[in-house]
């Protein structure tokens, strides 16, 4: 699991590329459509599925994004202490951000803002 990797790990998992099936995974844990996944970390669906069907790895950037849903998704399960709780959070519309935290991972500000909610929320302010 990328939480449990030193951060040297990650970059080298990131620079290497992620497998295309976890972000199919990432689509199933979250029942979102490929095409919305896809936005999200800014790559075309018919690219996604051309990766899928030869079991291609995502570019750089793209596994950097991943990486971060995941990274964030695991700091909000120890916000909730839940990771129902926390994959629940990551979809539903929030007043504090104006939108879900998932649809604000596609940058680093939005992924910013996610984690100043995330730190407010642990320390007892309004969220």
């Amino acid at each position: 699991m990328i939480r449990k990797m030193s951060p040297a790990k990650r970059i080298e998992m990131v620079r290497g590329g992620v497998k295309v099936v976890h972000l199919v995974e990432a689509g199933c844990y979250y029942n979102i459509s490929q095409a919305k996944l896809s936005k999200l970390i800014g790559i075309s669906d018919a690219t996604i599925t051309r990766k899928i069907k030869s079991g291609g790895k995502l570019g750089p950037l793209e596994s950097e994004r991943l990486a971060r849903i995941a990274l964030i998704e695991a700091e909000a399960g120890k916000v909730f202490d839940s990771s129902d709780l926390a994959r629940r959070w990551m979809l539903e519309s929030n007043l504090a951000l104006g939108e879900s935290p998932l649809s604000l991972l596609d940058t680093d500000m939005g992924a910013d803002e996610v984690r100043k909610v995330l730190a407010s929320i642990a320390y007892g302010s309004v969220a």
